[in-house]
């Protein structure tokens, strides 16, 4: 009996605390544009934070395999 009560208050937990999304999207063109030079300097800088990490291990595997 004590189960059924306690899956009763959950599932009124539950009713009573819906989630709620406030999103708001607006489709309008940019104000300020971003120049193509901008663009790719900015484009070649992430990129080369997404793989530096991973060109170190690389690069360093050997020692990480022959550490003593």
């Amino acid at each position: 009996m004590q189960a059924v009560r306690s899956l009763f208050r959950t599932t009124q937990v539950v009713k009573n605390a819906p989630q709620v999304r406030n999103m708001s999207v607006v489709c309008i063109p940019t104000r300020n544009k971003v120049s193509k030079g901008e663009m790719i300097t900015l484009s070649i800088g992430m990129v080369c934070g997404w793989l530096f990490i991973p060109g170190w291990v690389l690069v360093h595997m050997k020692d990480y395999r022959n550490k003593e």
